[in-house]
């Protein structure tokens, strides 16, 4: 019945269908959602993108962590002379459950019980019904696998973003659980950062594991750091301010990875630091030097 579906979706699939698909699937990728959680950090609200950034990422070491235990074969790999596949180069890990469909659907709910507008929600709803349907339509993943991530990414969306909105009002449980949450993280992707450059385990398994346990860890830590020593308010100051520290936002950030890259490094330590990095410059350095320049009031 899958590979029906699949191969039925490739008899159709045109040039244009596969270049719409295509830029579909780019709402999941790392750019788009990436751009929108620095906006709500750095110029609208610490708190909501506190509560997107814990609902995506939860969802996504789930959805990773089904991933390394199931090992599925994407259907490209088990029928090359079946399903052709495209956009290879985000195909990466196994199969079950998509990553992609797990992403769009865990981001765009998350905004949706945020932002609580009715044009908010029509324009969510797009990317979470049409980012799982064109991951079928390139043929690489199967039916199921978009089904389960996108349940995956809705129920961590709808259920986990307003308790995290709620706990980013009460400081203490909120330190506690950031600094809990981002230890515990940080060390589970570190061990699987040793253990990929030590022995022989499953690199497709667990190197996408390993770079989100990463960046949470140093999300959650950049939280709590942020929390107790800076408390910036990026909703305060003019349009023109708001988008300077942006514009400034994203530039630092580009060369703080690029100096990251340059440390040399195993490639399994250098992703590590790269996305545990980024997550604590993003969510608490840059917030610091910007108050510090005063791009930034505090609460």
């Amino acid at each position: 019945m899958q590979l029906d579906i699949l191969l039925f979706l490739q008899s159709i699939r045109t040039n244009s269908i596969q270049i719409i698909a295509e830029i579909f699937s780019l709402f999941e990728e790392i750019a788009i959602p990436l751009v929108i959680i620095m906006i709500l950090l750095w110029c609208v609200s610490r708190k909501k993108a506190f509560a997107a950034v814990t609902a995506l990422l939860s969802a996504l070491i789930v959805s990773q962590s089904l991933k390394a235990i199931f090992k599925v074969e994407r259907p490209f790999q088990r029928y090359p002379h079946l399903i052709e596949g495209k956009r290879l180069s985000t195909a990466t890990g196994y199969s079950f459950p998509s990553g992609h469909s797990t992403t769009s659907g865990a981001f765009y709910s998350s905004l949706i019980v945020t932002i609580w507008k009715k044009w908010a929600t029509v324009i969510c709803l797009i990317p979470i019904v049409l980012v799982p349907l064109s991951r079928l339509v390139l043929g690489v993943h199967w039916p199921f696998d978009v089904a389960i991530g996108t349940i995956i990414g809705l129920a961590s969306g709808f259920i986990l973003t307003p308790l995290m909105l709620r706990l980013y009002d009460e400081r203490r449980p909120f330190l506690v659980f950031t600094f809990i949450f981002g230890l515990l993280t940080s060390i589970a992707g570190a061990v699987i950062a040793i253990l990929l450059s030590i022995t022989e385990i499953d690199k497709i398994a667990f190197e996408d594991l390993m770079s989100t346990l990463a960046i949470t860890g140093g999300a959650m830590l950049g939280f709590y750091l942020e929390r107790k020593f800076v408390s910036s308010a990026p909703e305060n100051g003019s349009m023109g301010m708001k988008i300077t520290r942006f514009v400034l936002g994203l530039v630092s950030t580009a060369l703080v990875a690029m100096i990251i890259h340059i440390i040399p490094a195993p490639a399994e330590f250098t992703s590590f630091t790269t996305y545990f990095g980024l997550g604590i410059w993003c969510i608490c350095l840059y917030p610091l030097l910007a108050v510090r320049l005063h791009l930034m009031e505090k609460e």
